[in-house]
């Protein structure tokens, strides 16, 4: 599994939602996991999940996210 974390400030929470199902649903990716946590200063963190490498890049990418772990040592 590789995982993407995005950070976005708390008053966008809804209307980052939205386009992030938008933006997967046009895609026909779905992420196996889908976590929010609100954070101290403001900020809530977005932790997903997906099984094909190339979807946690490519969501990662079109959200200014990061992905984690392994896949991320090879992408550099």
């Amino acid at each position: 599994m590789h995982i993407v974390e995005i950070r976005r400030p708390r008053a966008d929470l809804g209307a980052v939602m939205a386009q992030m199902r938008t933006w997967a649903d046009h895609h026909k990716i779905e992420p196996s996991l889908f976590e929010v946590s609100v954070l101290p200063g403001r900020e809530v963190r977005f932790t997903l999940q997906f099984e094909n490498v190339s979807d946690a890049f490519a969501f990662a990418g079109v959200f200014e996210g990061e992905v984690l772990g392994d896949a991320a040592e090879h992408a550099a």
